[in-house]
C-alpha cells in the first residue's frame, strides 16, 4: 500500500500537464501582410493597379493647371483603386459590413459604395456648376452695368418710370413694342431700357435706333438674368418706378398707366398684371391648365390669393428691388412674385391683356419641360 501511494502522482503533477495544454494562446490582433495582399496577381488586379498609377501620375503632371480640390479628388480616386485592385483590405470591408461571399452579396456592397461615390461625386459636380453659374451672371452684369455707366445712361432714368423689356432674338418685334410704348405715364416721364440677352437677330440695333438705351448680354443667359440686369442698372440710375413687359408684343404698353398708377399712389410697391382678371388669347390646353394649377400651387404656399404667377408684365417701386433675392435664369415670374410675398411687400394684381406675340415662335420650352421648370422655380423659391 506505501508502494502504491508513493507510486502514485500528487495533485500537483497530475494538474501541471492538464494545466499547460488547456492555457489559452495569444491571439494576433494586427494583419499579417498575407493577409492583407492576394495570393496571386490576376489581370483584372493588374490592370486595375496600372490605371491607378496612371490616375496619380495625370494628378500629378497636371497639379499646376487643375485646382487643388481637383487634384486631391485624382489622387484619392487612384490610391483607393489601388487598394482596391492590389490588397484584401475591401474584403475585410465588405465582411465588416455584413456582406458575405455567395448569392452576390460582395458585388452588392461594391455596388452600395460606388453609388455612395457617385453621388457626392454628383453633388460635388452641382456645386461647381451653381458657381460657375454665378460667376457668369456677375461677369454679364458687370460688364453690362460698366458700359451703362461709361454711356452716362443713368441720367436718363432718375426720377422717371423706367420701362425694361427683356429681348432675346425679337429683332421683328422690339421695333413696333417700342413705339407703343407712352412718353408719359401718369405724369410721369418714361425712359426705357432694353436688355438684349444675347441676341443675333439685330434686336440691339433695332432698339437703338428706336431711342431705346440698350444693355448688352454677350451671350444668352435667360430672361430672369435680363431682368435681373435691368433692375441693377435702374436701382443705380434711381429711378422712381420700374416697369416690365414682354418684346415679342403679347403686353400692351396702352395698359401701362393702369399698373403704375397703385404704386405711384401709394396703394402698393408692386402691381403685377394679370390676364385672368383681364384677357387672354386661347392658349394650348396643357398650358391653360398649368396656369390655373399653378396658381393654386402659389395661392397655398403663400397663403395669399394669386390669380396669375406668370405674367411678367408688372409695375414695382424701386426701392423694394434691393429687397428680393432673385436667381432664376428662366422662369422668373413667379420668383419675383413668390419673393415679394416672403418679404411683406404691398402688392394688388390689375386687369391686363395678354395677346399673342406678333411675330415668331415662342421661346418657351415644351410644355412638360416648362411644367417641371416652373414648379422647380416655385418650390426653390419658397424653400430658400
Amino acid at each position: 500500500g506505501a508502494a502504491r501511494a508513493a507510486a502514485r502522482p500528487g495533485p500537483a503533477a497530475r494538474d501541471g500537464p492538464r494545466h499547460h495544454r488547456n492555457r489559452k494562446r495569444p491571439v494576433t490582433l494586427v494583419p499579417t501582410l498575407a493577409s492583407i495582399f492576394p495570393g496571386q496577381l490576376t489581370a483584372l488586379r493588374a490592370s486595375g493597379l496600372i490605371l491607378a498609377v496612371l490616375i496619380c501620375a495625370f494628378a500629378i503632371a497636371r497639379r499646376r493647371s487643375l485646382r487643388n480640390a481637383d487634384v486631391l479628388i485624382l489622387l484619392a480616386a487612384g490610391l483607393g483603386l489601388a487598394v482596391v485592385s492590389g490588397t484584401e483590405i475591401t474584403d475585410k470591408l465588405l465582411s465588416a459590413l455584413s456582406f458575405e461571399r455567395g448569392n452576390g452579396g460582395r458585388i452588392l456592397g461594391l455596388a452600395v459604395i460606388a453609388i455612395l461615390i457617385l453621388f457626392l461625386m454628383a453633388v460635388r459636380a452641382l456645386s461647381v456648376g451653381s458657381r460657375n453659374a454665378r460667376q457668369l451672371a456677375e461677369v454679364l452684369e458687370g460688364i453690362a452695368s460698366e458700359q451703362f455707366r461709361l454711356d452716362g445712361s443713368r441720367k436718363r432714368f432718375r426720377g422717371k418710370v423706367a420701362v425694361v423689356i427683356p429681348a432675346f432674338n425679337e429683332a421683328d418685334n422690339i421695333g413696333y413694342v417700342l413705339e407703343q410704348i407712352p412718353a408719359e405715364v401718369c405724369g410721369l416721364e418714361t425712359a426705357v431700357l432694353v436688355v438684349d440677352d444675347g441676341s443675333r437677330d439685330g434686336t440691339e440695333e433695332v432698339a437703338a435706333a428706336h431711342g431705346a438705351t440698350v444693355a448688352r448680354h454677350v451671350v444668352n443667359r435667360g430672361g430672369g438674368a435680363a431682368l435681373r440686369t435691368g433692375y441693377r442698372l435702374m436701382v443705380d440710375s434711381e429711378a422712381a418706378i420700374v416697369v416690365t413687359l414682354d418684346a415679342d408684343g403679347q403686353h400692351l404698353p396702352a395698359e401701362m398707366p393702369a399698373l403704375v398708377r397703385p404704386v405711384l399712389e401709394g396703394e402698393a410697391d408692386v402691381a403685377h398684371g394679370s390676364r385672368v382678371l383681364g384677357h387672354a388669347e386661347q392658349n394650348h390646353f396643357a398650358r391653360e391648365l398649368g396656369i390655373v394649377f399653378f396658381n393654386r400651387l402659389v395661392s397655398f404656399i403663400t397663403r395669399t390669393h394669386v390669380t396669375d404667377c406668370s405674367n411678367g408684365y408688372r409695375a414695382v417701386r424701386t426701392s423694394v428691388l434691393p429687397q428680393l433675392v432673385l436667381k432664376q435664369e428662366q422662369f422668373h415670374t413667379s420668383e419675383f412674385m413668390i419673393e415679394a410675398i416672403k418679404r411683406g411687400v404691398p402688392a394688388v394684381e390689375v386687369p391686363v391683356t395678354v395677346e399673342k406675340r406678333l411675330h415668331g415662335s415662342s421661346k418657351k420650352p415644351a410644355v412638360f419641360r416648362y411644367g417641371m421648370g416652373f414648379a422647380n422655380a416655385i418650390v426653390r423659391t419658397w424653400l430658400r
